[in-house]
């Protein structure tokens, strides 16, 4: 056992930074223009700040720009609070834009560097060299660890908490829960919340999260996709579309109808809709074009941009398109992105590589703070040979790095799709919640002429047995479930 006196007790490093580099760093962002604004957000992160309160500014500034909100003072002492002196940011908002920016850029970035190295292998090195009994091996590593901290810029240490980062990402998250941001809904009548006011999606499209919407052709997953970016837009959220299985144009033809409440058909057959005596007038065809401008205002559509490229693998042309998928959500600006089918921007369909793609998709949701929703399908054949045709986790097609990557997986199911019945409901069920309950099932009421999904009503979902009406015995064929077995979590109660 060490004595305290072979090895003094180690001391905080203080590190002088000038806090006028972070100053004329947010002083360039608040003053400049839109360009200017966009660059030094990408560049910089709140880590980056050594100043408390120029942190909380800096993450209310990032904070705008995610949530695609009006900048302004106004707006940026709505998001920080009270973490800021309200008189600091009136003078910073009629503060002069600075000159020679890039000099200061790089100065920031030497500061924070300076008070890495200090307080990671400086500090531990200090430690190391005062214990007799320490490796030399270990020594000389952190010896080289200051050199490479100092040199790195931004390198792999960035990624690592410092106690303050981390404790006041954790606050701040708290924060906004109790400002009531912490619950992000898909905003379909009867998904989010229980009949009885419980939330039934948590947190649902919350900032880099990623939910599967799976289900086979005619399910009803792309018209799900479809109501859940119009019930964004009721909620003032900007959703990125990436209609690569229906198309944009039709896809947005669909989302007015819903919106509307018309009857697809007529727009698809107008000799039917006249036989119907529904004709497609002026009048209405200018009420359906407002309805797309409308739509087109808060859903910006993307084409499908993938192309094969000739002399190129392709894992290459996978992680190309990935790119290219990056860039455009970046370039949207959005909350929410919708890809029908996601695996359209996948080239190789081995499973590592899919796996991989998935994973790089994951990361990318994280880095832009977008949900992204990943419409995909189940594996046909083994479902048709199957005497319950509903999706199943276990029945996704392609890569187990689906289930993996989910925070949140729905399964879409239209009966009538296998029943000679009436087709007015489809069935949601929640595959997984990476933190709520599943599984659960949600019927809703679906009129197959327009496509709108409305009034969920909570099911009994067993994924290997039978399906019952009844709130109360969906929950407690859940509880049932997740406790049997001596307090164990049973198969279909697990978490992930």
């Amino acid at each position: 056992m060490r004595k305290r006196s072979q090895v003094e007790e180690q001391k905080s490093i203080i590190v002088p930074h000038d806090p006028l580099n972070e100053g004329i760093i947010i002083t360039a962002a608040i003053t400049g223009d839109s360009k200017t604004r966009d660059r030094l957000l990408a560049r910089f992160q709140v880590d980056h700040f050594i100043d408390e309160e120029n942190r909380a500014i800096w993450n209310g500034l990032l904070e705008i720009k995610r949530r695609a909100l009006v900048f302004g003072v106004d707006t940026l002492r709505e998001v920080v609070g009270d973490r800021v002196n309200y008189e600091i940011l009136d003078v910073l908002f009629q503060a002069e834009l600075p000159v020679n920016v890039a000099y200061h850029e790089e100065k920031l970035l030497w500061d924070r560097q300076r008070v890495t190295a200090a307080r990671g292998p400086l500090s531990s090195l200090l430690g190391a060299l005062q214990d007799t009994t320490e490796a030399p091996e270990r020594v000389l590593a952190l010896a080289r660890g200051i050199v490479e901290a100092l040199e790195a810029g931004a390198s792999s240490r960035q990624l690592i908490y410092t106690p303050e980062a981390i404790v006041a990402e954790t606050m701040n998250e708290i924060r906004r829960r109790m400002r009531g941001e912490a619950i992000y809904p898909f905003g379909i009548d009867g998904l989010d919340k229980f009949e009885n006011g419980e939330q039934r999606m948590v947190p649902g499209t919350a900032p880099g999260g990623i939910t599967i919407v799976t289900g086979l052709s005619g399910s009803a997953k792309s018209t799900l996709c479809a109501n859940i970016a119009l019930a964004q837009m009721d909620l003032k959220r900007k959703t990125l579309y990436g209609a690569w299985e229906i198309q944009a144009p039709m896809t947005l033809e669909t989302m007015a109808c819903i919106h509307l409440g018309w009857n697809r058909h007529d727009l698809l057959d107008p000799n039917g809709a006249l036989r119907r005596d529904a004709p497609l007038t002026p009048e209405r065809l200018r009420i359906f074009e407002e309805a797309c401008h409308a739509i087109a205002q808060y859903v910006t559509f993307v084409r499908n941009p993938f192309r094969r490229s000739r002399g190129v693998t392709a894992q290459t042309r996978t992680a190309n398109n990935l790119d290219i998928v990056q860039q455009i959500i970046s370039d949207s600006g959005c909350n929410l992105a919708i890809f029908d089918l996601w695996a359209r921007c996948l080239s190789s369909r081995k499973p590592e590589d899919e796996e991989e793609a998935l994973f790089r998709q994951q990361a990318m949701a994280d880095e832009t703070r977008t949900h992204c929703i990943l419409a995909h399908q189940q594996r046909g054949k083994d479902l048709e040979a199957r005497a319950d045709k509903r999706p199943s986790r276990e029945g996704i097609k392609g890569s187990g790095a689906y289930v993996e990557v989910a925070d949140n997986m729905i399964g879409a199911h239209r009966p009538a799709q296998w029943k000679s019945i009436v087709d007015d409901r489809v069935e949601l069920f929640v595959l997984k919640q990476r933190f709520g309950k599943w599984p659960l099932g949600i019927e809703m009421d679906w009129d197959p002429d327009s496509g709108r999904i409305t009034g969920g009503r909570s099911i009994d979902y067993d994924q290997f047995g039978e399906i019952s009406t009844g709130m109360g015995g969906a929950l407690e064929s859940f509880a049932g479930r997740f406790n049997k077995g001596n307090g164990k979590r049973g198969s279909n109660g697990r978490r992930a």
